[in-house]
């Protein structure tokens, strides 16, 4: 399994694990970063991975009546979603870009490298 370092510009998201590969990875993510504090070192940050978990269950249950909802939340995140300042650290301390992750419940996670 290959592990890596997420990072949001030099904010380190946590470790993650890819469990799966299909055109985009997932897998599990171990938080380094507290988005569940009360007051998170990037409140913002914290509000989009909320959001994004919020989304992914959406998603995943089908809930048409909440998705101009969040379709309209979204429009405040879009300087992390549109930001190629996500970074994945192998352990060899090589980099790459990725496309903003997708989070979901239970420590899951979903991403895809930025292959410009």
């Amino acid at each position: 399994m290959k592990t890596y370092d997420l990072y949001f510009k030099e904010t380190l998201i946590g470790s993650l694990t890819e469990t799966n590969w299909d055109m985009r990875s997932s897998g599990d993510i171990i938080y380094a970063f507290d988005y569940l504090a009360e007051f998170p070192e990037n409140p913002h940050l914290a509000n989009y991975i909320k959001h994004s978990i919020e989304v992914s269950l959406f998603y995943e249950n089908g809930d048409v009546e909440n998705e101009d909802k969040l379709i309209e939340e979204a429009n405040n995140y879009l300087d992390l979603i549109d930001s190629s300042d996500w970074l994945l650290v192998n352990d060899k301390g090589e980099t790459k870009k990725t496309l903003c992750p997708m989070f979901h419940e239970n420590n899951g996670i979903t991403w895809q490298v930025d292959l410009k």
